[in-house]
């Protein structure tokens, strides 16, 4: 593993505490709309689940999905992704585009079989990893613990089961589904959300809180509304992130008699959930829908170690045909004067929703499902999201954008995809060891006509390349879920996560795959790999004299690395005292030693570099002392490149001589009171162009004479500066 070596104040993001807790930077731009927010409403602890005291004989309740209609889906979509399955039919199939990356490949490491008591489709995989490598998995029909070697601490516990202890105090009547977990790495405590019911009537977001960091120690529960504009809906497809203080749970509400009325945003006090006290939250609705749409908001936690706020961002897609996304942020914790705005609507290469992908040994096809933004976290003034569109002749692919969210217009986008494969419902975490680094894994589903339904996941780097996809779980076979002929459910979603204080980089996968018996299960999976540390600007510089005469006029060269894109100079005694320029030209009037400082900044942050007593500007009295023989005239005169120069400790100091015909030459170094130091060369050299190198650490720091003799007259001399 490889780590960098700088450490580098970043102006998007201000630490203020020890444990890892950031700032968001202040919003500069106009707010483009704002979401009506209720009255802060309280919810009562319904009970505690304690896992560890299960029934000797659970129920094993589960309903099983065996068609599943929509509910909701624009016949637009419908109509697209009919086109897009017609047009993979006739597609060709391309050559993988990104086999010569220069992105190091992920690794799989530890992985084994998760949930396998899976009775619905889809299986809407979550996952969470603490850092003491407890792991909490769901799909749709359980819930269950490991460690991080795979031996199991709960096995496919149904959620009917899951709640048993407190059932009375909840009034569970319908189908318990769409789980989301998240780990919260400063409080070192889980979060579980699951949804209740399919109604106005039945529908109910429950919600867990650990309170220990060992999941199979009590939960306490609660319960918020799934209808909490008592408008006839209810809530699906949640979302959840957290912030310093509170915990945001999204959903879409969908009215029961069909179709979709809009999204909601829940802000909720966590605290209090861990402490098993009454919860306070705000309910959000009538978001502003800007150039996307506000279906499916999806909360961006913090990347790494710690958590930011006192808000968060949010960010969504449209459903399946748009160039743009909506960046949402809440501006404040709970505590405060929270709002919930729409900071900006992101233009983005356009996007459509893909056809439904394509299985080995089946005709039946597996839904993509549309393009609504799947995974999201946020990171030293940067959103990154990943959803699945259409990336070539009708097939899912990945799209991956980072979204500083106080320039928008600077957003990167990036696809990963091929034809003849389907990559479909992404999750994402971050792939660097610092808040600069950009990099992050992408895991994702895949399927094709030569391959059962699997896991993949692959590498963007901080320049945004791509590395070759891995496999992490290959198909057995094909999914024939529905006893009807049918679209087969797949996904929804997946989940990937960080485990933040693993001694290198890694993350955990929870998504599922086709087994031998046709209905999915669930993989879990560690990936790292070879960390690559954000290129951070390396500051040098160098100029085309060192000292003269006043006035002396300089022209100043950048030569820093990784690609700087703006420069900042300072000249002690120089005119300009300050440039922005890359090259800029300086004169110095006065006379005397003088300092120069350059500060370089590129997209990953910033470095510097001071030579002090750099520039030497004489008057006649103050001039060195030229050798014998030499005159001013020549001494001036640059007639031998001796580079680099200044010389740096790691570096060799070479000396080119340009010969014109055969004569005796001499090389030697000289101190600047004429005085010899070294002899380099004392022989009959050849016409052209010849290079002598020597060691500086054989000099002590100071400047020195470079003189070439050519049959017995001094002809060359140059001063070097050894540092």
């Amino acid at each position: 593993m490889r780590f960098s070596l700088f450490v580098v104040a970043f102006i998007f993001c201000v630490s203020t505490a020890s444990y890892g807790q950031f700032i968001m930077p202040e919003h500069k731009g106009e707010v483009v709309g704002t979401a009506v927010q209720s009255e802060v409403n309280s919810a009562v602890l319904k009970g505690v689940v304690e896992p560890s005291n299960r029934p000797e004989r659970p129920w094993m309740k589960s309903i099983n999905k065996l068609v599943s209609y929509e509910h909701g889906a624009p016949s637009d979509l419908k109509k697209h992704k009919e086109r897009m399955n017609a047009l993979k039919a006739e597609a060709a199939i391309e050559e993988d585009a990104h086999s010569s990356s220069r992105a190091a490949d992920p690794i799989l490491g530890t992985n084994f079989l998760g949930n396998n008591f899976s009775q619905s489709t889809p299986t809407d995989n979550c996952l969470a990893i603490s850092d003491g490598g407890k792991i909490v998995s769901s799909d749709n029909s359980t819930i269950a613990f490991y460690n991080d070697n795979g031996s199991p601490i709960m096995l496919n516990e149904t959620h009917d089961d899951w709640f048993a202890d407190i059932a009375s105090s909840l009034y569970l009547s319908s189908g318990i589904f769409d789980p989301r977990v998240i780990y919260d790495p400063v409080n070192d405590r889980f979060i579980f959300v699951i949804l209740h019911g399919s109604s106005a009537t039945t529908s109910k977001v429950l919600v867990c809180f650990s309170t220990t960091n060992n999941p199979a120690d009590a939960w306490n529960v609660y319960e918020l509304p799934g209808n909490p504009l008592n408008d006839y809906s209810w809530f699906d497809y949640p979302n959840i992130g957290i912030s310093e203080k509170d915990l945001f749970i999204s959903g879409n509400l969908f009215y029961s008699g069909g179709g979709f009325n809009q999204t909601v945003v829940f802000q909720v006090d966590k605290q209090a959930g861990y402490d098993g006290n009454s919860i306070d939250y705000v309910t959000y609705n009538n978001m502003p829908n800007g150039n996307a749409s506000s279906f499916t908001v999806v909360p961006a936690s913090y990347g790494q170690d710690g958590e930011y706020g006192p808000g968060i961002y949010l960010l969504s897609s449209h459903w399946w045909n748009s160039s743009f996304l909506n960046l949402y942020e809440i501006t404040d914790s709970l505590g405060g004067n929270p709002s919930l705005n729409l900071n900006a609507s992101v233009s983005v290469p356009n996007y459509q929703a893909a056809g439904d992908a394509v299985q080995l040994g089946s005709t039946e096809l597996l839904n993509t499902n549309d393009t609504r933004m799947q995974h999201a976290f946020y990171l030293n003034g940067i959103v990154h999201a990943v959803h699945h569109v259409n990336y070539s002749a009708g097939y899912a692919g990945i799209a991956y954008y980072r979204i500083p969210v106080d320039n928008v217009t600077a957003t990167q986008s990036e696809r990963f995809g091929q034809s003849g494969q389907d990559y479909a419902f992404p999750s994402l975490a971050s792939f660097g060891e610092e808040e600069i680094d950009q990099g992050v894994i992408v895991s994702f589903l895949s399927s094709s006509s030569s391959t059962y339904p699997g896991m993949k996941a692959v590498n963007c780097d901080n320049l945004m390349e791509w590395s070759d996809a891995i496999t992490v779980r290959a198909g057995d076979s094909y999914i024939d879920h529905y006893y009807v002929n049918t679209v087969e459910r797949w996904g929804d979603y997946s989940d990937l996560q960080r485990r933040h204080n693993s001694d290198s980089v890694e993350v955990w996968f929870g998504g599922c795959f086709g087994p031998n018996s046709h209905v999915w299960n669930t993989w879990i999976a560690q990936i790292n790999g070879t960390y690559e540390p954000a290129p951070l600007p390396i500051a040098d510089f160098s100029a085309d004299t060192l000292e003269g005469y006043q006035t002396l006029t300089v022209q100043f060269s950048d030569s820093s690395l990784n690609d700087p894109d703006s420069w900042q100079w300072y000249f002690d005694g120089g005119n300009p005292a300050t440039s922005i320029y890359q090259y800029p030209l300086v004169s110095f009037a006065d006379t005397g030693k003088f300092d120069v400082k350059l500060v370089v900044t590129n997209e990953f942050g910033s470095d510097s570099l001071t030579r002090e007593n750099y520039i030497d500007v004489w008057t006649t009295d103050t001039a060195p002392v030229i050798p014998a023989g030499v005159s001013a005239r020549m001494a001036q005169k640059d007639e031998v490149s001796v580079f680099p120069n200044p010389s740096m400790s790691y570096e060799l100091i070479n000396i080119d001589i340009d010969n014109p015909a055969w004569s005796s030459v001499v090389v030697e170094i000289k101190d600047v009171q004429g005085r010899m130091v070294k002899q380099l060369y004392a022989d009959d050299m050849k016409p052209g162009v010849h290079r002598l190198t020597f060691n500086k650490l054989a000099l002590d720091p100071g400047h020195y004479i470079v003189q070439v003799s050519r049959e017995g007259q001094i002809t060359q001399y140059e001063k070097i500066i050894v540092q």
